[in-house]
C-alpha cells in the first residue's frame, strides 16, 4: 500500500508586505514569492511549521487577518536580503499560538474529514492543496462512538494491528497507536466497511460470501507529525452530508451595529443560520486565504463553537467538552464544485432510467395491442 501522507496543519506566525523603495523596484524585477520564502526560512523564528501570509494575494481580508493576530502581540520588522538587495517589510507574531491535535483522513481528492482534539482556543488550519475559493470546511456534529481503550473490540483489532510494507517510516507503531487511543487523539481505528454506493463493491456483496463474518482490521495510521496524525478509518459518510447547509455570519448584531468597537472578527457578534440541513454549518469564507504563496488556510474560532447550543434537534452538540476544558470537534472539507458532478450524474442516471421505463411502456403497449379486424 502506498503511503498517502499528508500535511494539513501549519501555525501561522508571520503577516508578510512586499515592498520596496523607489530606486530597487526601477532597477530590479519584483522577486518571485518562493524566493521570499527562502529568505524567511533564515530567520531564528522560522521554524517548519511557520505559516507565511502574502497580502498581495488577500487584499480584502487583510483587515480581518490583522484584528485576529493583534491579540498574539503582531509586531513590524524589516528584512533585507543580502542576495537581491531586496526590503521586505513584515508584520510576525510574538505570542504562541495554542495549537490542538489534528486527525484526518483523506477521503477522496475532494473530501476530507477533520476530527480537532483539545482545542484550547483559536488556531490557524493549513491544507496544503493548491488554494482555490471553492475549498470549503463545514461544521458537522461530533459523530465519535466512545469505546473504552481495553475494550474487547480494541484490543481483538490491535492484536492484529501490523505496519504496513514500505510505511514503516511513517505509519504509527503498536505502542504509539495504544498511547494516541489512550490520549484522544485517534477516535476510530477499525477500517470503514466498502461503500456499497460503489458498483464494483456493490456486487461483490451480492456474492455467497456477503454474509462472512470477517475479524476487524485496521487501516493506515500515521504517527504524528506536527500535531497531526493520518487515521484511514474514519468515516467517509454520504456525499451529500454537507448540502444545504446552514451559515455564520459574521456581521455585528443588530444592537451593536453602530458601536465603533463592533468587531466583525469577534465572535460574540457571530450568528447562525439554519439551513435544510440544519445539523451542518458551512465555516464563513472571509476566514479563508492563501497561505504560503500557494496552499489554502483557515482560521478556526474554538470559543464561537463553546457557545453553540447544547443539543441540535435533539441530536448531539457540534463538539464535545473535555475533563480539561478543552473542547473536540469535526470538520468536513469539500472542493465545492464536485456536488455539480454529483447533481449532473444524479439528473442522467434518472433520465436514464425514465427513457428505460418510457420505452418499456411502450413495448408492453406494443404486446398487448389487440389486432383491428
Amino acid at each position: 500500500m502506498i503511503n498517502r501522507f499528508f500535511f494539513p496543519a501549519l501555525i501561522i506566525s508571520l503577516w508578510m508586505q512586499l515592498y520596496w523603495s523607489n530606486s530597487a523596484a526601477n532597477a530590479e524585477e519584483s522577486p518571485s514569492l518562493m524566493k521570499t520564502l527562502s529568505s524567511l526560512a533564515t530567520l531564528n523564528d522560522f521554524s517548519v511549521d511557520t505559516g507565511v501570509y502574502f497580502t498581495k494575494h488577500n487584499q480584502d481580508k487583510n483587515k480581518i487577518l490583522q484584528e485576529i493576530l493583534l491579540k498574539y502581540g503582531l509586531t513590524e520588522g524589516v528584512l533585507l536580503d543580502q542576495l537581491s538587495q531586496t526590503r521586505i517589510n513584515l508584520m510576525s507574531t510574538k505570542k504562541p499560538i495554542s495549537i490542538p491535535n489534528i486527525e484526518v483522513r483523506k477521503i477522496n481528492a475532494s473530501k476530507y474529514r477533520i476530527r480537532i482534539h483539545n482545542a484550547r482556543g483559536d488556531f490557524p488550519l493549513n491544507f496544503s492543496e493548491s488554494f482555490h475559493r471553492d475549498w470549503r470546511i463545514y461544521i458537522v456534529p461530533w459523530s465519535v462512538k466512545e469505546e473504552t481503550f481495553n475494550s474487547t473490540k480494541n484490543q481483538q483489532i490491535l492484536s492484529s494491528y501490523h505496519i504496513l510494507k514500505g510505511n514503516e517510516k511513517t505509519q504509527a507503531s503498536l505502542k504509539s497507536l495504544k498511547e494516541f487511543l489512550k490520549k484522544r487523539w485517534v477516535t476510530d481505528i477499525e477500517l470503514e466497511p466498502p461503500s456499497l454506493t460503489n458498483p464494483y463493491n456493490l456486487f461483490k456483496n451480492i456474492g455467497p460470501n456477503s454474509l462472512d463474518q470477517t475479524i476487524p482490521s485496521t487501516g493506515f495510521i500515521s504517527k504524528k507529525f506536527f500535531n497531526t496524525i493520518q487515521n484511514e478509518n474514519l468515516p467517509t459518510g454520504v456525499f451529500w452530508e454537507t448540502w444545504f447547509a446552514g451559515n455564520i455570519t459574521m456581521a455585528c448584531n443588530i444592537k451593536n451595529l453602530n458601536k465603533e468597537n463592533c468587531e466583525r472578527t469577534n465572535s460574540v457578534n457571530w450568528k447562525i443560520i439554519k439551513g435544510i440541513n440544519t445539523n451542518v454549518f458551512e465555516w464563513p469564507n472571509d476566514l479563508h486565504w492563501r497561505i504560503n504563496a500557494k496552499t489554502n488556510g483557515w482560521w478556526v474560532n474554538s470559543e464561537f463553537l463553546r457557545r453553540t447550543p447544547s443539543l441540535i434537534n435533539n441530536e448531539p452538540k457540534l463538539y464535545q467538552l473535555n475533563s480539561n476544558e478543552t473542547i473536540s470537534f469535526e470538520l468536513v472539507m469539500e472542493f465545492w464544485p464536485q456536488r455539480l458532478f454529483y447533481i449532473g450524474g444524479i439528473i442522467s442516471i434518472i433520465a436514464l432510467l425514465t427513457s428505460l421505463a418510457l420505452l418499456l411502456v411502450r413495448y408492453l403497449r406494443s404486446q398487448f395491442k389487440p389486432a383491428i379486424q
